[in-house]
């Protein structure tokens, strides 16, 4: 009798835990249908179960209608096949095994864990919130139509949803808003919910939904989830936009989408605006009348161009281009115009200031859509690249220059065996900006032959930060430096620009106070569309170490004499000459460049040192000469103002007059 009792006991406890739970549940799901405008056309079943408190219905018919809704187009539905990245990527998914950033990867555990840290890079951890891995997961599910991986992209939703609770916090009292960057001691929610996370989550998780949605994993109860987790994401990311930068962007082409795409929402209007409106404000707050990004750096430049271009592809499917005006998809033309000037053949751009070598704009159906967006020379240009020259209109120019932002580029054609030189002479920029005035890199014969430092790491712990301020270094540059120290606030002048040739030569010239007392004036001369000559001069009363550097890539350093070297990579290559004022010294060093998120690769350095002592003006020479083939031309110095390369004499400009 007592072990009947107690059986009885149990059973109502467990009976009303479980009316708990449903009770609960009960609340969950009504808390969802609240959110929702259920007298918008098509939600009529839904409403009806609603009206009577039959949830598990109401959710079962709500399913129905995303599964056959019609007037929504959520962008990327239609580009379902995998790739063999996105299997490898999906396939490690399954092992919890996540590709974060690029290399290298990580395992985070059976049980995973969101807070796990293998590298103190703040990007290691806040990335590992935007959940991209998800989408290679979503197209191998929808290439191979295996239920293994949705359900594995269902529970790591629900478990990153369990584990990753919104706890508001202050991002200043954690981080600063001009960088972005967080206290490594921060809690979690400051890397699992810091708004430009949350911004990139609302673009992802859509178009993951819209590819998994079919799946027969993917249930009533599910979508009830998604769809609050969903929510709850677009209000905080209203209450905690950025109030500038590149954050802004991103956020902002989050909630326009969120509000597109999922209308049924009671504040999905509400999101619009607010998305269309900072983005308006931002194109003519974040660039310059020509076009430039002001972070100065070409892979932010991309991102702005990209995050932009998605809320207006967005509302173009849906008929809401009117949310953006004339002038401001003008100024988005520009700027992708702006871009293309300085980008290589292969899609990709220059690693100037913290940008890494990507093709992020190499994709010709984004372009196509920039090139829809205005009637204008620029917009059949970009159509002309985005078409591979089939249609628009080929640019009418070859070098281009920005002297307002300090962007240039000398190059004798758009092919991949042409020659093209990008140079970054502008103020110090945004915090991605490096301290490196006068830097370039150099593409000859579809090889960069003379890459620039980039940026290897981000941000992070005493190491992490180490390493990027090693990076950035105006001694990691093609760059002419005192003591090697970096360069002070640089206030630019362009002294020349010509970009069409006068007696075959195209001309830069740019000077700045690189530091006190020293004032460092760059004039770089394209040659015949073959060669450069660099002229670099110093004047003002500082004394100490002068270090001229040229920096190569990973191929193979051959000094013919004293200052001339042959540079090889494999068929392509190029002759540098160097020579500087008396008691000049030239050597050979190693350094780092890095391309991508922690590769890095060791290059030559060719430095000149010479010590400068008094207040008179000093001057170094550097010719470059690119050359396809296994013979190197023949290059050498007659005179401070002749060089000789294969028997013909090029004389060099001694005064630079201002403009």
């Amino acid at each position: 009798m007592a072990l009947m009792s107690l059986f009885r006991k149990i059973l109502c406890l467990l009976s009303l835990c479980f009316c708990f739970a449903a009770n609960a549940a009960s609340a969950d799901i009504k808390e969802v249908f609240s959110l929702l405008d259920l007298d918008r056309p098509g939600l009529e079943k839904v409403k009806k179960h609603c009206d009577k408190q039959q949830w598990t219905k109401a959710a079962e018919e709500l399913l129905i209608y995303y599964r056959n809704r019609e007037g929504v187009v959520i962008p990327g539905q239609d580009s379902r096949q995998a790739s063999d990245k996105d299997f490898l990527v999906a396939n490690d998914a399954l092992r919890h095994t996540f590709h974060v950033l690029e290399d290298p990867v990580w395992n985070y555990g059976k049980d995973i864990n969101w807070e796990y840290w293998p590298l103190k890079d703040i990007e290691m951890r806040v990335q590992l919130h935007r959940h991209g891995w998800w989408t290679s997961l979503a197209k191998v599910y929808c290439t191979t139509g295996e239920e293994k991986y949705a359900r594995e992209y269902i529970y790591e939703f629900r478990d990153w949803v369990k584990k990753n609770p919104y706890k508001p916090f202050d991002i200043n009292q954690y981080g600063t808003v001009s960088s972005g960057t967080i206290d490594i001691n921060s809690p979690n929610e400051c890397f699992a919910w810091r708004p430009l996370e949350v911004g990139i989550r609302l673009l992802r998780w859509c178009r993951q939904f819209s590819l998994f949605l079919d799946s027969k994993s993917f249930t009533p109860e599910f979508l009830l989830e998604f769809l609050r987790s969903y929510h709850q994401n677009a209000s905080v990311l209203m209450q905690s936009f950025s109030p500038a930068g590149n954050h802004l962007i991103h956020q902002s082409s989050g909630v326009i989408r969120a509000g597109i795409c999922f209308p049924e929402f009671k504040e999905a209007e509400g999101w619009i605006k607010t998305g269309a409106a900072n983005l308006n404000r931002e194109v003519a707050r974040q660039s310059y009348p020509d076009g430039c990004h002001f972070e100065l750096d070409p892979g932010y430049h991309c991102g702005f161009v990209q995050s932009y271009d998605d809320a207006i592809q967005v509302a173009v499917e849906n008929d809401k281009l009117d949310l953006f005006p004339k002038e401001c998809l003008e100024q988005l033309v520009r700027m992708t115009n702006y871009y293309l000037d300085y980008r290589y053949p292969d899609g990709t751009h220059p690693c100037l200031s913290d940008a890494r070598r990507r093709d992020d704009l190499a994709d010709s159906e984004l372009l196509r859509n920039v090139s829809c967006y205005c009637d204008s020379p620029e917009a059949k240009q970009i159509l002309w690249f985005a078409t591979g020259g089939k249609e628009g209109v080929a640019p009418s120019y070859k070098s281009s220059g920005h002297p307002a932002t300090g962007f240039y580029t000398f190059r004798n054609g758009w092919s991949s065996d042409d020659i093209i030189m990008p140079i970054k002479a502008t103020e110090r920029g945004m915090w991605h900006a490096q301290p490196d005035f006068g830097t370039f890199e150099l593409w000859a014969y579809g090889r960069i032959l003379m890459p620039d430092a980039g940026a290897y790491t981000y941000s992070g712990d005493a190491e992490i930060e180490r390493e990027r301020a090693y990076f950035k270094e105006t001694a990691r540059h093609n760059a002419l430096t005192l003591d090697d120290r970096s360069y002070d606030d640089p206030e630019p002048q362009v002294l020349a620009w010509n970009p069409n040739a006068e007696n075959g030569v195209q001309r830069l010239s740019v000077q700045h106070e690189a530091y006190e007392g020293l004032t460092r004036r760059r004039d770089i001369s394209f040659i015949d569309e073959k060669f450069f000559i660099i002229v670099d001069e110093v004047m003002g009363p500082a004394t100490g170490c002068l270090t001229l550097r040229n920096c190569l890539g990973q191929g193979s350093l051959t000094e013919v004499e004293a200052g001339n070297f042959v540079y090889q990579d494999s068929d392509v290559g190029l002759c540098l000459l160097v020579s500087g004022p008396d008691g000049s010294k030239v050597s050979v060093d190693e350094d780092w460049y890095s391309e991508a998120f922690r590769e890095r690769h060791r290059r030559p350095v060719v430095r000149l040192d010479v010590t400068r002592e008094a207040a008179t003006a000093q001057r170094f020479i550097t010719v470059i000469c690119p050359f396809s083939g296994k013979i190197a031309p023949k290059v050498c110095l007659k005179s401070d103002t002749c060089v000789c390369i294969d028997g013909k004499d090029y004389m060099i400009e001694k005064q630079t007059k201002i403009l």
